[in-house]
C-alpha cells in the first residue's frame, strides 16, 4: 500500500503556524487575560520564536481577534446544526436556549477576557476603532448566518438581518455576564431565544 504524503506549500505551512499561534493565543489569553499575556509565553506555548508571531500578526491585539473569530465560527455551529435539524417551520426556543446555555455560558474565563479588552479597547482610540470594525464585521457574518440558516428552514424575519444581529450580540453577551454574577437570577437564555423567535421569525408565508 502506497502512503500519500502531503506536500507542504508555502501557504500550507504558514496556515499551520498561524493555527498553531491562535491555539496557543487562546490558552494564554484564558489563563493569563489580554494585559497578563506575553507573546513570548504565546510563542513558547506553540513552539515557535516571538519572530513566527510577527510574520502571520501585527501583534497581540490582531492575534486576540483572531482567536475571537475562531470563538465565535465554533459557537455557531450548534445553533446551524439544530435550525437544520429542526426542518422547515421548526425553531423550538427550548432546544436553540440550551445550545445557548452551553455555548455562551460555559466558560467563566473567557467572559473575564471579553470585558477585560473591552475595557482596553475603550481606553485606546486605536484600539476601539478596530473593535468596532470587528464587531461590525462579527454582526456581518451572523447576520448572513441567520439569513441563510432560516431561509433553508423555511423562516424569514420581520427586520433586516444585520438589525436582529445588533441586538441579539449584545443583548447576549450581557445575559452570559449577568448571569455568571448572579446565577440564582435564573434561566434568561429560555426566555430571550422565546422573545426573540416571536418577534422577528415568522413562516415563510406569512
Amino acid at each position: 500500500m502506497q502512503v500519500v504524503v502531503e506536500k507542504w506549500t508555502p501557504e500550507r505551512r504558514r496556515q499551520l503556524t498561524r493555527d498553531a499561534l491562535v491555539d496557543a493565543a487562546a490558552d494564554v489569553f484564558a489563563r493569563r487575560g489580554f494585559e497578563g499575556a506575553s507573546l513570548e509565553e504565546i510563542a513558547e506555548t506553540a513552539g515557535y520564536t516571538r519572530g513566527a508571531i510577527y510574520k502571520n500578526f501585527d501583534g497581540k491585539e490582531e492575534l486576540f481577534f483572531a482567536v475571537l473569530d475562531r470563538r465565535i465560527q465554533a459557537q455557531l455551529e450548534p445553533f446551524g446544526e439544530v435550525i437544520e435539524r429542526q426542518g422547515p417551520g421548526g425553531a423550538d426556543a427550548a432546544e436553540l436556549a440550551e445550545v445557548w446555555r452551553q455555548v455562551m455560558g460555559r466558560e467563566e474565563a473567557w467572559v473575564a477576557l471579553d470585558l477585560e479588552f473591552l475595557l482596553y479597547a475603550l481606553r485606546n482610540p486605536d484600539v476601539r476603532e478596530r473593535w468596532v470594525a470587528h464587531e461590525r464585521e462579527l454582526r456581518r457574518v451572523i447576520a448572513k448566518f441567520i439569513e441563510e440558516h432560516l431561509t433553508a428552514a423555511g423562516l424569514r424575519l420581520r427586520m433586516p438581518a444585520d438589525t436582529l444581529a445588533a441586538i441579539v450580540v449584545p443583548t447576549s453577551q450581557g445575559l452570559v455576564e449577568w448571569t455568571m454574577l448572579d446565577p440564582e437570577s435564573g434561566d434568561l437564555f429560555g426566555p430571550f431565544i422565546e422573545l426573540i423567535i416571536t418577534a422577528a421569525v415568522v413562516g415563510a408565508d406569512e
